[in-house]
């Protein structure tokens, strides 16, 4: 499970998602952490089974990252569909590449806000996780929207507002001026508010939700994805607190052998029909 592919804090400016993206690393190391959920379902396998892929047509993940989606579940991939990944990132493209051995998937550097595709050209789209960093989302749904075929698909994933609640305590009780919020995101497109958003756009939206509980019995798990976060590695850094900060981690897990932290995430399943 990876409890969704958050980032932690809004990153919906242009050049800083190109730096947070420039390749795989700051993702994986919240992969890892999501590693630790006692929710032992496979969040890409889950979400995989949630959608109902047609024998034949085209597919278009939008946000696609390390590929991950396909390379947990490439025997169920039907030969039949045509599939473009895309992602705002070349590093995140050539992630995926290394990651998938499937020669008739095809990549593409994508921006959802401007889809290089005629209207009505997809049956499946995805979006996981992706649409609190766009700029304009309404503007992106309206996109995805006019590419989509009227019996067409959209399958869009986020998380919840209190999406690692737990986390975001520990970081604030360790030092109060570090910005860190694994919810904000989720406050412009989340659990909570993502339905009446696609519903401008689609005629019929249901959720599908994922939840679980992530525990840890060590420090690194927990002070990698907090740094992944590159403003607030930074802000340690410049203040010498990075050794400050795993010691309070380890402090607060000692104190009761772990540390534990909820998580919320789910997939909505859009359409017009």
């Amino acid at each position: 499970m990876k409890g969704g592919e958050d980032m932690g804090n809004t990153i919906n400016n242009e050049a800083l998602v190109k730096d947070q993206y420039k390749n795989s690393d700051n993702l994986n190391a919240r992969l890892n952490f999501h590693s630790f959920n006692i929710n032992k379902t496979d969040w890409n396998q889950w979400f995989f089974e949630k959608m109902n892929m047609p024998d034949h047509g085209n597919v278009l993940e939008l946000g696609c990252g390390n590929g991950l989606l396909w390379k947990k579940n490439e025997k169920s991939i039907k030969k039949t569909l045509n599939i473009t990944l895309s992602d705002f990132s070349e590093g995140m493209l050539e992630s995926a590449k290394k990651n998938i051995n499937n020669e008739n998937i095809k990549y593409e550097v994508i921006d959802i806000q401007n889809i290089p595709y005629e209207d009505e050209s997809f049956d499946v789209i995805i979006a996981r996780h992706m649409l609190y960093h766009v700029p304009d989302i309404d503007k992106a749904l309206s996109e995805v929207k006019r590419v989509l075929k009227p019996n067409g698909k959209f399958y869009v994933s986020t998380n919840s507002l209190n999406h690692l609640r737990e986390l975001k305590i520990l970081v604030k009780n360790f030092d109060k001026t570090i910005d860190f919020d694994p919810a904000r995101d989720s406050s412009l497109f989340g659990i909570e508010n993502g339905g009446e958003l696609l519903k401008k756009h689609f005629g019929h939206v249901a959720l599908e939700e994922f939840n679980g509980q992530i525990v840890v019995h060590e420090a690194e798990p927990v002070v990698s994805y907090v740094t992944s976060v590159i403003s607030v590695l930074q802000h340690i850094i410049d203040e010498n607190k990075l050794d400050s900060f795993t010691k309070y981690v380890e402090a607060e897990i000692d104190k009761t052998g772990e540390f534990t932290t909820s998580t919320g995430a789910g997939i909505f399943i859009a359409s017009n029909l």
